[in-house]
């Protein structure tokens, strides 16, 4: 799972910076506190984080950039002081360029005994933790030099970091580095989780995120509209159980179209993925050189051709309830021919893989599937580059979306779903998810849970959350070495649960 913690639970939803900027005060008036005491309980939370986390911890540097997040940082630092650590204080602007909130919490740190310190007279090799309270969620552009040398030097130490509201560089937004970014060991954020700490490189940078809501959390979640959700179970509707007169045909008949020469393990590892998921009925149409291989293996899984007139064929084809199309189907003429056979099915399907390149070349649009690219197949997807993509996940997937139609999930950490409106953000998986076969697994899963589903939307949702899930579930042992086949005992468990 992506290091998140809360306070009590998972909130459901995250914010666009700005939003939690312009609504924090009308809140704060409407619960009775002022500004100021938001900044106070946001130095006072962080103080009481750093302590438990480093409960030995007793000298720390503190270094504040120019507006509110300095602020929180001053507060920490006064607190600090007033508990008796040694508390060293850089600061990147002079304290008379100090307004509002943040100048009067740079006073009460002087009036508390702090200074100010020049970074040439601080030991580094003595500090204990430093807290980065530089650049907060308003940065605009690149990293500008004062701040890359500091955020550079501090990166090269193997002195924990606490970072305020989140990295110094990080975009609050899209989780993009500006430049440069602080490589946090902490981030607390503060009110409510802000959407680009959640997906993309931002957890390359944030370590464990910490949420500390300062009392009006919940005001705010209640006054603040958005369309951007947390991927939790507690917020999707749940599956549907079976009944005790069930058999294999009313659990669902999943087609898998995958698998051309040479590749069957893809078809083999997204086929049984929907058994393990639940699947009444699982079968294959893959290339002809591949099927002993597949059913030798998995002999739950039967086979079919799609491309014969064969009366037997086609009566299976009829029963057909959801198809997933694209795993390890490569790109020749053999390929071009199962995707156009599998798009005449009409049925709700799972596009994933070489289906993907083939619909970027030949698109269309249609609301019965779900469209599951990685970064480079989303540039395809939106002709545009990876790195396009990568600036503005969030944009990325709602784009791709709307432009094809059904629902989108744009893969990797911190993978996003979208109907085109809304986006939910995923917070289970991990790096060892980085490995061949992984998104097999996940087409599969989505296969079967589009027949378990109330919509393809909470399909999707579920889909990801268990994959990740299991994933976390299966790295027992450690995150390298894992396997897109290890995660099936527990892909079975969770869809029982």
């Amino acid at each position: 799972m992506l290091p998140v913690k809360f306070l009590a639970s998972i909130p459901q939803h995250a914010y666009h910076a700005e939003m939690v900027a312009s609504n924090e005060g009308a809140i704060a008036r409407q619960q009775q506190l002022t500004l100021y005491q938001l900044m106070v309980a946001a130095g006072q939370s962080s103080f009481e984080l750093m302590q438990q986390q480093w409960p030995a911890c007793n000298t720390i540097l503190v270094v504040c950039g120019r507006g509110n997040n300095a602020g929180d940082g001053f507060v920490l630092a006064r607190l600090a002081l007033q508990f008796g650590m040694r508390v060293y204080l850089q600061s990147l602007a002079a304290l008379d360029d100090y307004q509002g909130d943040a100048k009067l919490a740079s006073q009460q740190f002087i009036d508390a005994g702090g200074r100010i310190d020049k970074m040439d007279d601080i030991d580094l090799d003595g500090i204990d933790v430093i807290v980065d309270a530089m650049l907060g969620t308003g940065i605009k552009g690149e990293v500008r030099d004062k701040f890359r040398s500091l955020i550079e030097l501090i990166n090269l130490l193997d002195t924990p970091v606490l970072s305020l509201d989140l990295p110094s560089g990080l975009n609050a937004n899209t989780g993009q580095v500006q430049g440069c970014a602080i490589v946090a060991d902490i981030t607390v954020t503060f009110v409510a989780i802000k959407i680009g700490l959640l997906t993309g490189k931002a957890s390359d940078y944030c370590g464990q995120l910490y949420l500390a809501g300062l009392g009006i959390e919940q005001p705010f979640a209640n006054q603040t509209a958005t369309k951007t959700f947390i991927n939790a179970p507690a917020y999707l509707t749940p599956l549907a159980k079976r009944q005790p007169s069930s058999h294999k045909g009313k659990s669902g008949f999943v087609l898998t179209i995958a698998g051309n020469k040479g590749m069957p393990g893809a078809a083999r590892l997204a086929s049984e993925a929907a058994l393990r998921t639940g699947a009444g009925l699982v079968a294959v149409a893959c290339h002809p050189g591949n099927r002993v291989m597949i059913t030798a293996t998995r002999p739950e899984l039967m086979l079919i051709d799609i491309g014969t007139d064969h009366r037997g064929e086609q009566q299976k084809l009829t029963k057909v309830d959801a198809v997933v199309l694209g795993p390890g189907l490569g790109a020749n003429d053999w390929a071009e021919t199962k995707f156009r056979q599998g798009l005449a099915l009409n049925k709700p399907m799972v596009v994933d893989a070489d289906g993907l390149n083939l619909l970027a070349e030949y698109p269309q649009y249609r609301e019965n599937w779900v469209l599951t690219p990685h970064p480079g197949e989303a540039a395809r997807l939106l002709n545009t580059s990876i790195s396009a993509v990568e600036a503005d996940r969030f944009a990325a997937v709602k784009a791709i979306a709307v432009k094809y139609g059904g629902i989108c999930v744009l893969k990797g950490a911190g993978s996003l779903i979208s109907d085109g409106d809304s986006v939910a953000i995923n917070i289970t998986g991990n790096a060892g998810m980085a490995v061949g076969g992984m998104g097999d697994v996940l087409a599969g899963i989505l296969g079967a849970l589009i027949l378990q589903s109330d919509n393809i939307y909470t399909a999707a949702k579920f889909a990801v959350y268990i994959h990740g899930k299991a994933a976390d579930m299966a790295i027992i042992d450690g995150q390298k070495g894992l396997l897109a086949s290890d995660l099936f005992p527990y892909i079975r468990q969770l869809v029982n649960q």
